[in-house]
């Protein structure tokens, strides 16, 4: 494969050029592909393009370039060939496969939306040579629930764009009652296919920041009112939290104890960057983290069951053993 995206590109430009007559010399080729790339291209670029195209065992597109010394002219010895035409590898119908199944599980967010016509011709030129191989389904990928709230993101990543005020009108879970909300738009986040908006509220006098998920949001309006300078250090704000809830507290040091089962897990996908192996045994790990404890950590916890105990803090330990026991009384 080329090594950048600008190589291929000027390669297409180029292949289009040679099948056109009046065939280019030198010169016009140049001219050709800067004026397409918007941009200038050098003499030796084409000039290793050319031979790139047609010597290069990776991109295995072995141009027939033919070099007419009396007109000083290039062009394709075979006038039907194409780059374009060039057969799909086994192995290159596969990763476009996966490509494709990973785009539909994003295909609700305007950005992946804006393309959703070009997917969809891909996928049906991946299924038909599929298809033409004998091949099946390969792969298959969960499919997850339409995401609620999507339609936020555009208007939501234009107001931090322009640093503009967001006016809410939010649902919170469990309540009947939308409340109005001034907040100082900074950053997105998504976790476990939720999506939230993070800022300043400003609703109040006393500001802080505020976390509203997308899905509780009823409608929002970009206000004219602008903001300055943002309250947060986007880059650092989440280092030490699992999920979304920062809360007040500060970070602290966690440590569990994993029966073998599940350790063998979350060895293979740590639980945070922050995770460190203290002992591994064909009987436990035990690992540490530095978090700061919220309700994300604490279902975190909870979904491993009775192959996980929490070592410290003790605060945390007392948390998770008091749901333990509330979830037994259930059985009973």
């Amino acid at each position: 494969m080329p090594q950048n995206r600008d190589a291929y590109t000027r390669y297409r430009w180029i292949d289009a050029r040679l099948r056109k007559k009046p065939y280019p010399q030198l010169e016009e080729l140049i001219a050709y592909v800067s004026e397409h790339l918007d941009k200038p291209v050098s003499k030796r670029t084409v000039q290793l393009d050319l031979q790139e195209m047609r010597y290069n065992l990776s991109l295995n597109f072995n141009a027939p370039i033919f070099y007419d010394r009396t007109e000083r002219t290039y062009c394709y010895s075979d006038p039907n060939y194409s780059i374009d035409n060039l057969p799909v590898t086994a192995d290159e119908l596969h990763g476009l496969d996966f490509a494709i199944s990973i785009l539909n599980q994003f295909k609700h967010l305007p950005a992946i939306k804006e393309f959703e016509e070009a997917i969809m011709k891909i996928a049906s030129t991946v299924q038909i040579n599929k298809e033409a191989r004998g091949e099946s389904d390969h792969i298959q990928l969960d499919k997850p629930f339409i995401i609620k709230g999507i339609e936020f993101v555009e208007p939501v990543l234009k107001a931090i764009s322009d640093r503009r005020v967001l006016k809410l009108r939010y649902k919170k879970h469990g309540s009947e009652n939308i409340s109005e909300n001034l907040l100082e738009p900074y950053l997105i986040r998504e976790s476990k296919n939720f999506w939230y908006v993070i800022g300043n509220g400003i609703s109040k006098k006393e500001h802080r920041i505020l976390t509203f998920a997308l899905d509780r949001i009823v409608d929002l309006e970009i206000t004219d009112q602008t903001f300055g300078e943002e309250k947060i250090d986007k880059k650092t704000f989440y280092k030490n939290v699992l999920g979304v809830t920062v809360g007040q507290g500060k970070p602290e040091e966690v440590v569990l104890s994993f029966l073998p089962v599940q350790g063998n897990y979350v060895k293979t996908i740590p639980l945070h960057l922050s995770q460190k192996i203290l002992k591994d045994t064909p009987k436990e790990l035990l690992i540490s983290l530095e978090l700061v404890i919220n309700t994300e950590l604490k279902m975190q916890i909870l979904s491993y069951g009775e192959n996980v105990k929490v070592i410290k803090p003790k605060k945390l330990a007392d948390e998770i053993k008091t749901s333990a026991v509330g979830i037994a009384e259930l059985y009973k």
